[in-house]
């Protein structure tokens, strides 16, 4: 008898602890297949593509909201904005732009830091076009806000307080403005010389620090998001040039990385890394070129970049892991562990 009890509590309490080990976590990518219309899922673990997800036309632009349950895609082909439930990996909702005039189709999207907030820019194939910024609020699925942002919309980034939403007017100006009240704050200062070509921004998570790129020019300015000051100018190394455009920082703030297109025959297509801490150029990852998509996983571990194929790199070291082809154009693209 004595035994026997024994033998039960050591099974009750073996079934005590599994009841109490969460399940382990799988990581997939959801990438933005713009040619198709659909949001690919993928596991990296396997390297398979294990679903696509059918939104609007030319899906481009992909964000999450707070809790990585909603899946905002901004469709470019038209006005509209697709929310995927990622628990079903189905579209849900469909919001469409309040759009009165022609020529207009959804454009650049970026969520604030907490993911209770999208910001979508308004696009047109006119670059003399005054456009607007609509704000969505993700808690209730829908569009709160808008107001009018400048032309040529190519970039929007938020500050690391919250507080300000930067608008890239390409080739014009950086504007500035207030999250609260969607008040204009002014603009930033550009490279002397190269205003004409500036293009993207992107802003620290953990610091008053972002970083505007200049295409051809090959220099990206450090800006203090606190004072809204230039605090320096990288020049990018000679092998690393290109044309700069977009930027993304990795959740901890550590690394900034700036998709980079050859110019020319003896340049590179692929992402220049930033070390944030010293403002420099530390590596260029030999990817190809690179439309949109880069994503970052929660414990700054690895980098996810999307060229012809999904390639990913192990940030500890900066080095290629291993590649998935889509047979696809592939826009942007979010890591999300469930």
């Amino acid at each position: 008898m004595k035994q026997f009890l024994t033998t039960f509590a050591l099974l009750f309490l073996t079934l005590l602890l599994l009841h109490d080990v969460a399940p382990a976590q799988k990581t997939y990518v959801y990438a933005a297949l713009t040619d198709e219309g659909n949001i690919a899922v993928v596991d990296p673990e396997s390297s398979r593509l294990v679903q696509r997800i059918q939104v609007g036309r030319d899906p481009l632009y992909v964000a999450l909201n707070a809790d990585k349950s909603r899946l905002y895609v901004s469709n470019t082909g038209d006005i509209t904005v697709s929310i995927v439930d990622l628990a079903e990996n189905r579209e849900v909702q469909v919001l469409r732009l309040p759009v009165n005039r022609r020529g207009i189709n959804a454009g650049v999207m970026i969520r604030n830091w907490e993911g209770t907030r999208m910001f979508v820019a308004e696009r047109s194939d006119d670059p003399a076009r005054d456009l607007r910024v609509y704000v969505i609020d993700t808690q209730k699925e829908n569009i709160i806000n808008q107001f009018d942002a400048g032309t040529n919309i190519s970039a929007l980034a938020v500050s690391s307080d919250g507080s300000k939403l930067y608008v890239v007017n390409k080739g014009s100006a950086v504007r500035v403005f207030d999250t609260q009240n969607f008040q204009p704050l002014g603009t930033l200062p550009l490279v002397p010389g190269f205003g004409d070509r500036v293009f993207g921004i992107a802003c620290s998570p953990t610091q008053d620090l972002a970083y505007v790129s200049y295409g051809s020019a090959n220099k990206i300015q450090a800006i203090n998001t606190a004072t809204n000051k230039e605090i320096g100018v990288i020049d990018v190394p000679k092998y690393q040039t290109g044309i700069q455009r977009h930027i993304s920082f990795s959740p901890d703030g550590k690394y900034a990385f700036v998709l980079n297109n050859k110019d020319s025959f003896k340049e590179i297509d692929g992402v220049n890394v930033i070390d944030a801490s010293k403002n420099e150029i530390i590596k260029l990852f030999n990817s190809g070129q690179v439309l949109l998509g880069i994503t970052v996983t929660d414990d700054a571990k690895t980098c996810y970049v999307a060229s012809s194929d999904l390639k990913w790199y192990n940030i500890l070291t900066l080095e290629h892991i291993r590649s998935i082809s889509l047979r696809t154009t592939i826009g942007g693209i979010v890591v999300v562990e469930r």
